[in-house]
């Protein structure tokens, strides 16, 4: 998400004044996830999609042990 609005130019003041609380602004600084309501909400900001935002990173599983 972050990558998106570096190429975009969109700052963290842009989506404050847009109406992104200060909570999620935070969580997006940290790479949190974010809910998907908040999702859709940025998506209609930026005018983009949600693939725009997002990456699916598969987390590695544990070795299981013998």
């Amino acid at each position: 998400m972050r990558r998106y609005m570096a190429e975009q130019g969109i700052s963290y003041y842009r989506l404050a004044n847009e109406g992104i609380d200060a909570q999620t602004l935070h969580r997006i600084r940290h790479d949190r996830p974010v809910t998907t309501e908040t999702l859709g909400k940025l998506c209609d900001i930026l005018k983009c999609q949600p693939g725009d935002l997002i990456e699916y990173i598969k987390e590695e599983e544990p070795p299981t042990t013998p």
